[in-house]
């Protein structure tokens, strides 16, 4: 159930022009795409394996056949038409090839005003989700997905991806071990044993809770950096640990986004 469906909307085009194309210094290569692996992976002609840099596909959940997770298989299918049988400009993203050797960044069409490409047409269309885990184009990416998400296009209207209320203990709960985005007014901010704690209900069981250890506040630049105070409207994204109550470990500044900001400028 969305909650706060109209300062999600009031955000969209403010967020839209703030971000606008994505341009990237890196170099870019030409490449030839064989077909699409998944919805976030590509084949290329040469054998190497290609993945988009900051967005992630609907993966089928264990036990199930890839070709039978209808969304995940409409997600390889867009990404097989936007790219399968072109060339097309690759721009690695800053943190270069994964941990299974792919190639991770930024596909587009030659001399294109946008580097965020096909990622951004996939995220529009509602076929990706942004992880805030790179900062390569992280605001137009996001920009793409909150419209999706309120038009409920794509994976967004699909009961097992769309957004969760933060305040839903229960429903955040059901979901541990996998990647949600949740929505939420934050209730309270609190340190404790070097950790920062931010809580979306009066009882941190009951609802969600963010948390960051010292080191991860301290690269993020501390409490006053991220500007999180009680009352706020956060949009927050990242694995769900449900082991003592519904938690995120926020490690990367792009979890986390102001709506009441945006929708108020």
């Amino acid at each position: 159930m969305r909650l706060f469906i109209l300062p999600t909307i009031l955000a969209i085009s403010a967020q839209a022009a703030a971000a606008g194309p994505c341009i990237l210094a890196a170099k870019p290569e030409a490449v030839a795409i064989e077909r699409a692996i998944d919805g976030d992976t590509l084949l290329l002609d040469d054998g190497r394996e290609a993945r988009l840099a900051g967005v992630a596909a609907p993966k089928a959940p264990p036990g199930i056949a890839a070709a039978d997770w209808r969304i995940g298989e409409a997600a390889r299918a867009a990404l097989d038409k936007a790219a399968a049988g072109r060339v097309l400009e690759f721009r690695p993203a800053a943190s270069g090839q994964d941990r299974y050797g792919r190639l991770v960044g930024f596909l587009a069409d030659f001399d294109g005003a946008d580097h965020a490409g096909v990622s951004a047409e996939l995220a529009m269309q509602g076929m990706l989700r942004v992880t805030g885990r790179e900062r390569d184009c992280d605001a137009t990416l996001k920009a793409t997905e909150a419209r999706a998400i309120a038009l409920r296009l794509g994976l967004w209207s699909e009961t097992d991806y769309e957004v969760r209320s933060a305040a839903d203990g229960a429903s955040l709960a059901s979901a541990a071990g996998r990647f949600v985005v949740a929505e939420g007014r934050v209730a309270s901010v609190r340190q404790a044993a070097g950790r920062l704690y931010v809580n979306f209900g009066a009882r941190w069981r009951d609802a969600l809770s963010l948390t960051l250890s010292e080191a991860a506040l301290r690269r993020l630049g501390g409490l006053n950096a991220l500007d999180i105070k009680p009352g706020a409207l956060l949009r927050v994204r990242g694995v769900v640990d449900a082991r003592r109550g519904p938690v995120i470990a926020i490690t990367d500044r792009g979890q986390i986004d102001r709506l009441d900001d945006e929708a108020a400028r």
